[in-house]
Parts: structure tokens; C-alpha cells; sequence
């Protein structure tokens, strides 16, 4: 036993050695491991457990700065802890909660592993359609991807050449290099905005926005060697040989084929275009990171004066931007040994495929652990069944959340965010005053303008939810304005829809049982949370329940009262939707009868 021990320290020592890790930060770790080991059976390698237990160390750490100041975690990424302990992202996740439960870990850093795991299933996903959009759009060489990546951020010519580094600055890209630099630039922008990164629809677009540039940088530059001249966004008059000459000062933009495509959302791809990708592109140019004219970057994109170093450029800034925030590489992609690294089961016929053909397989092995156990796809309870619509057609993840998305909309088409003629109906024919008597979430202010009174709780309600969801994301994004506006419109749905159904059950004790109901805050910030959840949910926002009731503060019997209401009465509800919010319900009854 004692020979085991031993055995385990000596390779411990010796990844903190590969990983040159700070003494304090690898004692920590090594003390925490032999602590837990003597209260827990560790089953499996030792050296994985302690890898996750320097992670936790690494993350904890507090480590001094040059201005005197100390910050938290030291510069070791999550991936270079796990290629030397040999574990792969996906057992690293799949473990990792067992030992935060060992340790006891504070909630702030189980909520930035839950982020670092959600990150990497958007990311899994967004990947499968980049290769795909990618040889679309582009020819395709032979050759490995990883070889040029290693390259690319050494600043040295790839394996088995000669060329100076003189001559590969003047040598146009290749393929591979392009497809490296494209994707660099994508996860590097991607991970400075929290409200995009762990947001499947917004890396969808993100990724869309970053294709559309690289796209229109090679028509711009006539780079016959690198588009595919099967690509259907290409103009007719490039297919017919002729060179591409822009109209006006405009750039080509094909964001709205490849939305059509490719499963997009255009209004919402030209958000994130105008909001997130060029304005970042600028800071970039600004901060003297890419080299060129900020005005003509899709122009001097390519050129040969430019490419090179803005390759290099951005390699290094991600890299320093992963050992700065501790997270995995998503560079783990590209590799010929990303199943390895993933964690996805690989058959020993992929060393025979091409590069392409092996990340594929990587991709629909990823497709198949995510479809059993990725919160991205929402489990099922028996109950609630009668009120599920006819199952889909089988989707891809960035598919389904598209069309979730496509679906939300068409559930608002056609209704504002002010009450309609219906539900001022049913407001104004209500003429009683405050009530009589006291009730507990009752407002004391209500009198007898019910119109007047339900906006005013909504603002208030949107307010609150406003400035919590840009507290949690850390930026002030118009994406929380869109998915407040979006929720105003359903509160105003749902609201006209429970009154109704209320008026059909309760007939002639309608009248006064309603102003009691209107006049419960609780009530309406049930309804305001339900739409809101409903939104979250729509857009696939790491916001998961029960974010919205927390943030709020309803008691949870008031919210699932209400979402049984909607889902009995809103029969235009998506399949996924309703599973979602009965699957809400089926946590309530778990929870009640546990307590």
C-alpha cells in the first residue's frame, strides 16, 4: 500500500514538474488528496483524482501580483493539466462534482465548472457545423490541422520543410491555415463576451458572422485557391471566371444564406454582427493586435503582408487569454487526437482517415454523448404527457435550438408588448377597489385602475430581472433588453389566458375573485417568471431553473400553480417547451416529497 503511495506522489511530482507548478499550489492539492483519500474509496487512476485536485488547488490559489495586489488562480489551463494526467475533458467533467462534493468546494466554484462544462457542449456543438460550413465554403487540402496549428504558434514552418521564416511571410495561406486562423479568431472573440460563450444560439451566429467575414475576404481578393467553387453563395459572375468587384464601398455578405442554410436566425445574426463581432474586430485593431487598416480588414485580410502575423497574433493572445482564466483549449478540436483528449470512443480505423473524416467521427461521437447526457437536451417526466404535441423529426443541437428560437417567435407573432383589446377588456370590466381584507402578498397600493396597476408591477418586474441577468453575465448586453421585450409580450398572452380560464370556471364569482388575484404581487411575478423561464429556455441560456425564482424571489407553489395553467391552456407550446416545464413540475414533486 505504502509502495502505492509512493508510487502515486512520484507521478504527481512529476506532472507538477511538466506543469511547473508552484510549490504552495501543489502541496495544497496533495495535502486536500491524502485527506479525502483516507475518508473516501477513489476508484479508478490516483492521478486523476489528483488531477482534480489541482485544478481545484489552481483555481483557489491566491497568487500576488507585480502592482502588489493578489488575484485568484494561477496561469495553468484546465487542458494543460489534463494531458498530463492523460484524462480526457469529458471524465474530467464526469468526476469532478463527485470531488467538489468530497471537499466541500464553495458555490462559487461549482458554478464556474457548470459554466467551463456548458461551455464546452456549445462549443462540441458549434464545432460540428464549422467543419461542415468550413469545407463548404472553402477547398480542403490534405495534411493535418495540427501540424500547421503547432506551427502557427511557434512562428516556425511546418514539419517536414525548409522554408525561412522570411519566405513563409511572403507565401500566401494555405487551406489549413485558414481554417486554423478562422476558428482562432472565433473561440478567441467568442470567450470575451460571457453572454455569447456558453450560449448556443449566439455561437451559432457568432460562428456564422466570423464565416461571412473570412468568405467575403477571400471573393474580395479573388482567392480562386481557396473557395469552393461548388459553393452556392458564390456570385454567378465568379463562377463564370470573372474577377469579384464589390458595389460601392459594401463588402459581400452571404450572413443571410448561410442563417438559411445553416439553421440561422438573420435578424438575429446581424445582432450579434453589429453588436458583438465588428465592434470587437475594432478594439482589436485599436490595441494594435491585428495589423492593417480596421476600415479595410476584410480587404487586407489575406494579404500577405498581414496574415502571417495576425495569425501568429491571435494564437498567442488566446493562448495567454486560456492561462489567464484557467479553462480548457478549444483548440483541442482540430487535432488528430482530439478523441483523445475529448473523451469520445474512437475506432482504430481512424489513424486511416483523412483529418476531416476522423474530427467527423469525433463530431457524431460527441452528438451521441450529448444526446444522453447533456443538459442541452431536457429530460422527460411521465407526468404531463397528455399535453405533449407530436414528437419532431430527429435535430442537431444548434438545429433544434435555432428552431426553438424560430418557434418562440412565432408563439409572440402578432401580439404587442401593451395589453391587447381582449385583456383591457377584462381589466376594465372589473370595478372593484382595494380589498377589504389582508392577504399575504396582497399590495396595499392597488386601487381601481387595474391597467394602470399591471404595468406598473411589470416595470417593476422587468427592472429587476434587467439588471440581474447583466449582473450574472457581467455586461450590459441588448440581449437582456431583447429577452425582456420578448417575455412583456408573453406576460400579456398568458395574463388575457388565465383570466379567461378563470372566468370560465369560476362564472358568476369571476368578478370579485379576479381583483384579489390582480391584486397579488406574487401573482404577477409567477406569470412575468413563467414567460421568462420560457425565454431562457427558448434561446438555450445557461440561465437554467430556477435561476428566474431565485432572482425574483416567488415561492416556488406560486410559479408551478401558474405554469400548470399555461401548459393546460397554451396549446401552441413546442414539444421541447412543454417537456421543459414539465419537467419543472416533476422537480416540485420530487422536492415535496422529500420534505
Amino acid at each position: 500500500m505504502m509502495a502505492n503511495s509512493s508510487s502515486d506522489r512520484d507521478r504527481y511530482e512529476e506532472m507538477c514538474r511538466n506543469l511547473n507548478m508552484d510549490e504552495a499550489t501543489q502541496t495544497a492539492a496533495w495535502t486536500e488528496y491524502e485527506r479525502i483519500s483516507g475518508n473516501f474509496t477513489m476508484e479508478g487512476d490516483k492521478l486523476h483524482w489528483l488531477a482534480r485536485a489541482l485544478y481545484v488547488a489552481c483555481r483557489t490559489a491566491v497568487v500576488a501580483t507585480v502592482d502588489g495586489g493578489e488575484s485568484r488562480g494561477n496561469s495553468v489551463s484546465l487542458t494543460q493539466i489534463l494531458r498530463n494526467a492523460h484524462l480526457s475533458l469529458i471524465e474530467f467533467f464526469r468526476k469532478i462534482n463527485n470531488w467538489m462534493d468530497m471537499v466541500n468546494t464553495d458555490r462559487s466554484l461549482r458554478e464556474r465548472i457548470e459554466a467551463l462544462e456548458r461551455k464546452f457542449e456549445v462549443t462540441s456543438c458549434v464545432f460540428q457545423k464549422y467543419d461542415k460550413i468550413f469545407r463548404d465554403m472553402f477547398r480542403y487540402g490534405g495534411g493535418t490541422i495540427e501540424s500547421s496549428a503547432a506551427s502557427a504558434a511557434a512562428g516556425t514552418p511546418s514539419t517536414g520543410t525548409t522554408r525561412s521564416r522570411k519566405s513563409k511571410s511572403s507565401k500566401a495561406c494555405s487551406p489549413r491555415e485558414l481554417h486554423r486562423f478562422c476558428w482562432t479568431l472565433y473561440i478567441y472573440v467568442k470567450g470575451h463576451f460571457p453572454s455569447v460563450n456558453g450560449d448556443l444560439v449566439n455561437s451559432h451566429h457568432l460562428l456564422l458572422c466570423c464565416m461571412d467575414t473570412f468568405f467575403a475576404g477571400a471573393l474580395v481578393n479573388n482567392r480562386r485557391d481557396l473557395l469552393n467553387p461548388e459553393f452556392k453563395g458564390l456570385p454567378e459572375s465568379f463562377k463564370e471566371g470573372n474577377n469579384y468587384k464589390p458595389e460601392g464601398e459594401n463588402n459581400p455578405c452571404v450572413v443571410d444564406f448561410l442563417c438559411e442554410r445553416y439553421n440561422g436566425i438573420s435578424r438575429e445574426a446581424r445582432a450579434v454582427r453589429e453588436h458583438y463581432w465588428r465592434p470587437y474586430l475594432k478594439k482589436l485593431y485599436a490595441e494594435k493586435v491585428l495589423k492593417g487598416d480596421e476600415e479595410s480588414f476584410v480587404i487586407n485580410l489575406f494579404e500577405m503582408a498581414h496574415f502571417h502575423s495576425n495569425n501568429k497574433s491571435i494564437c498567442h493572445e488566446y493562448e495567454q487569454f486560456v492561462l489567464s482564466k484557467g479553462e480548457f483549449d478549444e483548440h483541442i478540436f482540430l487535432g488528430e487526437n482530439s478523441h483523445r483528449e475529448i473523451g469520445t470512443p474512437a475506432k482504430s480505423s481512424v489513424a486511416r482517415n483523412t483529418p476531416f473524416e476522423a474530427r467527423s467521427k469525433v463530431s457524431r461521437n460527441l452528438a451521441r454523448h450529448f444526446e444522453k447526457a447533456s443538459a442541452l437536451s431536457p429530460l422527460t417526466p411521465l407526468t404531463g404527457r397528455n399535453y405533449l404535441p407530436e414528437k419532431e423529426a430527429h435535430t442537431t443541437p444548434v438545429s433544434n435550438a435555432t428552431q426553438s428560437v424560430l418557434k418562440l417567435q412565432t408563439l409572440v407573432s402578432g401580439c404587442q408588448r401593451k395589453p391587447g383589446s381582449a385583456l383591457l377588456a377584462l381589466l376594465q370590466s372589473d370595478t372593484m377597489t382595494r380589498p377589504l381584507i389582508t392577504r399575504p402578498f396582497v399590495s396595499r397600493t392597488f386601487g381601481s385602475d387595474l391597467t394602470t396597476s399591471v404595468e406598473t408591477r411589470l416595470e417593476r418586474l422587468k427592472k429587476t430581472i434587467f439588471e440581474g441577468l447583466c449582473e450574472s453575465v457581467g455586461e450590459m448586453t441588448e440581449f437582456a433588453q431583447q429577452r425582456v421585450a420578448i417575455a412583456t409580450v408573453l406576460y400579456y398572452k398568458f395574463l388575457e389566458l388565465i383570466l379567461n380560464a378563470e372566468r370560465a370556471r369560476l362564472k358568476e364569482s369571476f368578478q370579485s375573485s379576479v381583483s384579489i388575484l390582480l391584486a397579488m404581487d406574487v401573482f404577477h411575478a409567477s406569470v412575468f417568471a413563467c414567460c421568462f423561464e420560457i425565454v431562457l429556455f427558448s434561446y438555450n441560456s445557461p440561465f437554467c431553473f430556477p435561476w428566474i425564482i431565485d432572482n425574483l424571489k416567488i415561492p416556488p407553489y406560486h410559479f408551478y400553480k401558474v405554469i400548470e395553467v399555461i401548459i393546460k391552456e397554451e396549446k401552441s407550446l413546442s414539444r421541447s417547451l412543454v417537456k421543459h416545464l414539465n419537467q419543472v413540475l416533476f422537480l416540485k414533486r420530487k422536492d415535496s416529497k422529500a420534505a
